[in-house]
């Protein structure tokens, strides 16, 4: 299965003439669920030009977990945001009250009916970037693991394996591209999420299909209650008429 992933893009108008002084993409495949967590982690250089609004592009069906910004003494302050739909990706907008941002969420679920599976990741910038990092996380249980481009620098943490790209002057409207292929054969993720330990790297939010079942849920308390009062309407009606029938 061939998944597009997003790019970071900041509106035109107030977000104007913003660049980011370091920025961390996360891509970790098959992670707390059967999908691909996404994660930007980053600063804008211009304090003085905060707060503002920006842009993010998430690709269509993705779930957000988490969008935050952290202040100057370290709390993460959760932003409240719309979603308009569009052809190719959708677009976040949000309000950021600091030049720290934090984005994460889920892709669409990978099709595990296949062993081999592919993904392709975009990275397009509608800002400068000063330095950015690219941390690409191997399934657990998975093998034949290759990137393209290889030269990723390979490091092992809490059981996994991490592949980091270090990036300089990424210019305004840049594509970088990653390929990523393994085989995996089974399809439980990597972690449960219900018994991880919280120790090292820390990934806010919770997974695409805790969502999705979030999202059914209030569906069906929303159709229960419409029907609840349906069914209170028609008996008040009913009473009436008998009443009036008295």
């Amino acid at each position: 299965m061939l998944l597009m992933l997003p790019h970071l893009a900041a509106q035109a108008g107030p977000a104007d003439g913003l660049s980011i002084g370091r920025m961390r993409v996360m891509i970790w495949p098959e992670y707390d669920d059967p999908s691909v967590l996404v994660v930007y982690d980053g600063r804008f250089t211009d304090d003085s030009k905060f707060p503002t609004t920006t842009d993010f592009f998430i690709p269509k069906g993705a779930i957000i977990t988490d969008i935050c910004s952290l202040s100057p003494g370290g709390q993460h302050f959760c932003q409240l945001y719309d979603v308009s739909k569009g052809d190719e990706y959708d677009t976040v907008h949000l309000s950021l009250p600091f030049s720290n941002f934090y984005v994460s969420f889920h892709l669409a679920p990978i099709d595990l009916e296949t062993a081999k599976r592919k993904i392709e990741y975009v990275i397009k910038t509608n800002h400068p970037i000063d330095s950015m990092e690219v941390d690409i996380q191997q399934p657990l249980r998975s093998t034949d693991f290759a990137i393209s481009p290889a030269s990723g620098e390979a490091s092992m943490e809490k059981d996994f394996n991490h592949f980091t790209y270090s990036l300089e002057d990424i210019a305004k409207g840049e594509d970088r591209i990653f390929k990523i292929g393994y085989v995996k054969q089974t399809k439980e993720p990597s972690v449960d999420v219900k018994y991880a330990s919280m120790n090292g790297r820390r990934v806010w939010g919770s997974p695409y299909q805790t969502q999705r079942n979030v999202r059914t849920v209030i569906y069906a308390v929303f159709g229960a209650g419409l029907l609840m009062v349906l069914a209170a309407i028609f008996w008040i009606a009913r009473t009436r008429r008998q009443r009036g029938m008295a």
